[in-house]
């Protein structure tokens, strides 16, 4: 009787962790969205106030991981630097089973870095990391290369439509670019993706989201496979130009008009999310943030996602057009509204959007926050997994990339 009870218990304790962990991650996961999809509509020409519906991992999959956790004991777990002499950290056998990772359980569903070149059925997918100059580049994906985007905009009522159509924003036939009648950015518009077999249609040249993970598996397929690239700015200057952002956002959910320093935001995870790139490649969206997930981020983005750099935003544009074959898509585009005369061509646009009025930028004065002061160093200190992962991507920016891109201008 005493086995029996024993059990019992043990088995009450597993369901009350299951339930604890449940409703952390709804909670965690959206909030991260949330700041995710900050200024995702500038490039429309409005801000984006959609509310959406927020999912959680499968019941089954957190169940074998609370199981998991608790019979094994996962001593990486700790947020500890890497110790490259650990054999434990070392494996990746350990680093890479205990995720619910998407990415690698639908790896087909995203080609493989240097495969997607030669790809005829692959869909470029940009992977929107906040306040990294996305809006800028959705602009030009709209307006100088006239691409037709899966992404979310307030100037659609998406509950409108039984069908998945093109709908132009612009009124005009043929520039300016045209969305997709799905919001992409939250999870409800990636569920009718999937339901309107939005890969298959053939009328998506271009999908925008944050949500990683729920895109490849639900989405794309490995006869229709996802294309990833994503931009980097230093994970501290993001930061800093997020606080400054929700100081002046009256329309986003995470605006905030109080007096709070940069130094409160750092230090109350309530205002920020901490490591966020590396916890959206590795799907972890509650908890510490650990190494094996830091391990699983590199991986990710080593063999799926093409870089391009915030600092170097000419360079990286180049590579863009390059890599998806989209040099012979720049297009003249009528005088923006702030410009004079006639209307501007293909690389003018470019050139414009890029140096003469880039998107959604903010003069928060980054500059002036000192790499030795407190608020950096603290900043720098909550997000040191997204660090590593920074300076790791700038190696393969500058290493194997680059020479992929020097391989195919010269071919």
């Amino acid at each position: 009787m005493f086995k029996r009870l024993t059990k019992s218990c043990i088995s009450a304790l597993l369901v009350l962790v299951l339930f604890s962990l449940i409703v952390s991650e709804l909670f965690h996961k959206q909030y991260m969205h949330e700041q995710a999809s900050i200024g995702i509509d500038t490039a429309a020409g409005g801000v984006n106030n959609t509310s959406g519906s927020f999912s959680i991992f499968s019941i089954s999959n957190m169940w074998n991981a609370t199981v998991k956790t608790m019979t094994e004991g996962m001593t990486a777990d700790n947020t500890d630097p890497p110790d490259p002499n650990d054999p434990l950290q070392a494996s990746s056998r350990t680093v890479f089973s205990t995720h619910d990772s998407k990415i690698f359980e639908h790896s087909a569903n995203v080609l493989d870095q240097p495969d997607t070149i030669e790809s005829a059925t692959g869909i470029p997918f940009f992977w929107v990391v906040p306040k990294s100059g996305t809006s800028t580049f959705k602009s030009i994906l709209l307006k100088c290369l006239n691409l037709r985007m899966a992404s979310s905009t307030n100037q659609i009522d998406y509950d409108s439509y039984d069908r998945l159509q093109l709908v132009n924003l612009n009124g005009l036939v043929d520039t300016g670019g045209h969305f997709l009648n799905v919001n992409f950015g939250y999870l409800p518009g990636i569920r009718k993706a999937q339901e309107w077999k939005m890969a298959e249609s053939g009328l998506v040249d271009v999908a925008v989201t944050s949500y990683l993970h729920e895109a490849v598996s639900d989405v794309f397929s490995p006869s229709h496979p996802a294309r990833i690239f994503t931009i980097f700015r230093h994970p501290v200057l993001r930061l800093i130009s997020a606080f400054h952002y929700q100081k002046i956002a009256t329309w986003e959910r995470t605006f905030d008009d109080t007096n709070l320093t940069l130094l409160e935001y750092a230090s109350d995870s309530r205002y920020h999310v901490d490591n966020w790139m590396t916890r959206m490649l590795a799907n972890r969206h509650s908890g510490p943030v650990r190494h094996m997930d830091y391990m699983y981020a590199k991986k990710v983005m080593k063999e799926k996602v093409l870089i391009l750099w915030l600092d170097e935003i000419d360079d990286s544009m180049s590579r863009l057009l390059t890599f998806m074959g989209w040099e012979d898509l720049l297009t003249d585009i009528p005088p923006p509204a702030d410009r004079k005369g006639g209307g501007l061509s293909g690389i003018d646009c470019l050139n414009y959007y890029l140096h003469s009025n880039p998107v959604n930028v903010h003069h928060e004065k980054g500059d002036a926050i000192k790499e030795d002061s407190e608020e950096w160093q603290k900043l720098k200190e909550i997000n040191r997994f997204d660090l590593n992962l920074y300076l790791f991507a700038k190696e393969l920016f500058d290493g194997e990339q680059l020479d992929l891109y020097k391989k195919m201008k010269s071919g």
